[in-house]
């Protein structure tokens, strides 16, 4: 069993994975259809989202939003320019370009804003991970296959990698070889993408990404 990085025509990195087919995971065609990612309204238009674990209310552009229990918003559609963010008492304007995802880190002074590396393929599903904690060096290893899926990931950033789906992963917090956290079995669907975030005490969670109606 292995992870085979291989580049493709987006530029993206991507993952075959070669595991026993009782690992995988079929699902029906209306599941997959049902987590497509949406057609933005207009051609130029952008998704952004928020990462505020200690905030109580986050809003996009006057909309307030639910958050999961790590402080993950949904995606918002907002078109290139200003747009205006709020996140507990802070008030802050973002610029964003056209036809981007991105994510907001309030955690972050410096450089908050991410420019998500989303491939929107239809054939595999993403893997996004945000490093809010302070280690440089660890990996998310994926036990089924026995390798790392990403490592590495500075702190304050993000790491992407597309995964040839529908696959069912567990999912590992790995550092010098010790487990530090894990997460249960993630679903891994076509044309969807799965945020992970390493809190900032190294506690991993996971969660579907989402898009605000």
């Amino acid at each position: 069993m292995y992870l085979e990085r291989i580049p493709d025509m987006m530029n993206k990195r991507t993952l075959l994975l070669s595991l026993p087919v009782a690992l995988l995971t079929a699902l029906p065609a209306a599941a997959q259809d049902e987590g497509l990612y949406p057609e933005p309204s207009s051609p130029d238009a952008s998704f952004l989202r928020v990462i505020a674990p200690d905030a109580d209310s986050v809003s996009i552009d006057g909309t307030r939003l639910e958050t999961s229990d790590a402080g993950l918003t949904p995606y918002v559609e907002v078109s290139p320019g200003d747009v205006d963010l709020t996140v507990g008492d802070e008030e802050r304007s973002v610029e964003v370009g056209a036809s981007t995802h991105y994510t907001i880190l309030s955690s972050v002074k410096d450089e908050p804003m991410i420019k998500d590396d989303i491939t929107e393929s239809p054939a595999q599903a993403d893997l996004l991970l945000y490093n809010l904690s302070d280690m440089k060096t660890f990996d998310l290893y994926a036990t089924e296959a026995k390798t790392a899926a990403l490592s590495d990931v500075a702190p304050g950033t993000e790491g992407a990698v597309g995964l040839k789906a529908p696959l069912t992963l567990t999912f590992e917090l790995r550092q010098d070889g010790e487990t530090l956290s894990s997460l249960d079995p993630l679903e891994l669907r076509r044309g969807t993408a799965t945020t992970v975030i390493v809190g900032a005490d190294g506690a991993l969670t996971a969660t579907d990404s989402t898009y605000a109606n």
